[in-house]
């Protein structure tokens, strides 16, 4: 939390500040003022917005920030450097797949219901902000149970709609299952809050191409090769016969032009005259070789 202090603050659960004390809150976080000392119960003071330079501050009053801006839960590979690992589902044919998926949302940060995310699980799960560039362990458990956990679900019960081979090969069938997803998952997600309130919101998210086990991609790439070879071989006949037929078409023009000198000519008139039209000598001149002279006796 950036903050301005007049006297040393006291750390208690989020920060506790004495009188005539400020506090910032960043562009991109809220905060919750509770008032209420060690010997009394925390009430809601106020909500303090974002780029808030705050001073109605007290002796024993605690502030708790959470995000104002998207945030995101992000499952991808063996969950290093991600929130989560890739999600496992199964296809209405039985097939397990592994895809990556990324879920975009907004904390509801209306100050009433802000309040009942801090009560209910922000400050029991300790899922508040005490630096806005230092994600808490506890953000991050609220996220895996409160948004992975759905987001699981979500994608296993649209993918039970659908062919390994058609999410797999068919962009227009992931779109589809993309959307179900979505439309599936603001309601799981509420459902794991267990309130009336909506305490995320603003869904949007992205699931890349599911991966089958590696020996059904394999057999699933020879079966796209074997196609595509013989969509090759059935191209290269078609050519060839197109070709052949192209061939006869000429030569029976040829024939038809042939026929008229053939009547006139004679077959053998025509050939001389095709060997005219081509420079050659249709009378090739005999080579005359004496005789051989007669044995000796």
């Amino acid at each position: 939390m950036n903050k301005k202090i007049a006297i040393p603050l006291l750390a208690v659960g989020a920060l506790t500040l004495a009188a005539c004390a400020s506090v910032s809150t960043p562009p991109d976080m809220v905060a919750l003022q509770y008032q209420g000392g060690a010997t009394q119960s925390k009430t809601l003071k106020q909500c303090v917005p974002v780029a808030t330079n705050h001073r109605e501050i007290s002796w024993g009053d605690e502030f708790y920030q959470y995000p104002a801006s998207q945030r995101y839960y992000e499952a991808r590979g063996d969950g290093n450097g991600a929130d989560g690992a890739a999600i496992t589902f199964v296809t209405k044919d039985g097939i397990e797949m592994r895809v990556d998926a990324l879920a975009n949302f907004n904390l509801n940060v209306d100050c009433a219901t802000l309040q009942k995310f801090h009560e209910r699980i922000g400050s029991r799960e300790k899922a508040y902000f005490d630096d806005p560039t230092v994600i808490p362990e506890g953000w991050s458990h609220v996220l895996d149970v409160y948004v992975g956990g759905p987001l699981n679900t979500a994608v296993d019960r649209a993918g039970q709609d659908y062919t390994y081979s058609a999410l797999y090969n068919d962009n227009a069938t992931k779109a589809k299952w993309e959307a179900q997803v979505l439309e599936m998952l603001p309601g799981l997600v509420d459902r794991q809050t267990d309130g009336d309130e909506q305490f995320f919101q603003n869904w949007s998210i992205t699931l890349q191409k599911p991966e089958p086990p590696k020996e059904i991609k394999d057999a699933l790439v020879a079966q796209q090769a074997a196609v595509q070879k013989a969509k090759a071989a059935q191209a290269e006949a078609e050519a060839q016969k197109a070709a052949t037929e192209a061939q006869v078409i000429v030569e029976e023009a040829e024939a038809r032009k042939a026929t008229p000198w053939v009547a006139i000519l004679g077959e053998d008139g025509y050939l001389k005259k095709l060997m005219i039209d081509k420079g050659l000598n249709p009378e090739q001149p005999t080579l005359m070789y004496p005789a051989a002279p007669a044995p000796a006796k």
